[in-house]
């Protein structure tokens, strides 16, 4: 028999691994936060568990995507390149998420806004200076 590939405890932790709230979850399933609460803690399950599991491994993914996008500069082999300071774009409303940037199409704003803090910390940790601005920096 299959394992169930969305236990309680791993919908909770690739949720908070996304940036997203319950509130984010709720919205791309189309149900109430109160319901994302019962997933959570096992008092309910989602009625298509594999459908929501998918879900999460496409936003997964994409995610993964974005932030190879923002780690190019990690890549460079050239020293004076790496040592340019690296911009990284956070935006603060979904309108300017929305007008600025592809991912927008297919990540939600709190999980971009995680790939950015994850992009910062990995830069930093290679050495290479990198800030967060807002597109109007």
């Amino acid at each position: 028999m299959p394992r169930n590939p969305l236990t309680p405890v791993g919908l909770r932790c690739r949720r908070e691994a996304l940036g997203l709230s319950r509130a984010d979850l709720a919205e791309i399933f189309d149900v109430n936060e109160g319901t994302i609460r019962s997933w959570e803690i096992g008092k309910s399950e989602p009625r298509d568990p594999l459908s929501v599991h998918m879900t999460l491994g496409n936003l997964e993914d994409t995610a993964l995507e974005c932030l190879d996008e923002l780690l190019a500069p990690i890549e460079d082999q050239d020293e004076t390149v790496r040592s340019l300071p690296t911009a990284l774009i956070a935006y603060s409303t979904q309108a300017d998420y929305e007008q600025h940037t592809r991912w927008a199409q297919r990540l939600p704003l709190a999980a971009y806004r995680a790939c950015v803090g994850r992009a910062f910390q990995l830069l930093s940790d290679d050495d290479i200076p990198v800030e967060i601005v807002s597109p109007y920096d």
